[in-house]
């Protein structure tokens, strides 16, 4: 299944979201997934359109925080083909981070997104394993 991993830290230089990104893309392409990382803030000129599927992987805004980057709600809105996708959303860390995993969720559901799978991934050996494990499926 053609997969699209996209992520975005609270800033460009996001390297905890990329390094989990490319180990859930390691564990899918063990799987037999063709795999495509898109940075949120670099890969703007991208379309989703081609993809069966898409993981959004990102981070509170801070610690005590719930809220999401902004730039996550951009790319969904602006990047064409995120609507009527079968989706994954991971939250990498944080003290509220189920509060912020509910906020994304909310985000792509908003964009019209369908939500299989909502996870809380914080080391990359969980990320590759999960993504060993995930079971993406098109309906």
């Amino acid at each position: 299944m053609n997969t699209a991993i996209i992520y975005a830290g609270k800033s460009r230089e996001s390297e905890k979201e990329e390094k989990i990104s490319r180990a859930l893309a390691k564990g899918l392409e063990g799987q037999g997934h063709m795999v495509r990382l898109l940075n949120a803030y670099l890969d703007t000129d991208a379309r989703l359109s081609s993809y069966d599927f898409i993981i959004v992987v990102t981070e509170a805004n801070g610690i005590l925080s719930s809220k999401i980057p902004d730039q996550v709600r951009k790319y969904l809105r602006e990047v064409p083909g995120a609507g009527g996708k079968r989706c994954i959303a991971v939250i990498t860390a944080g003290i509220r981070s189920n509060a912020a995993l509910q906020n994304l969720m909310k985000i792509m559901e908003s964009e019209g997104m369908f939500l299989t799978l909502s996870e809380v991934i914080t080391k990359e050996s969980d990320a590759e394993l999960r993504g060993k494990h995930f079971r993406l499926e098109r309906r």
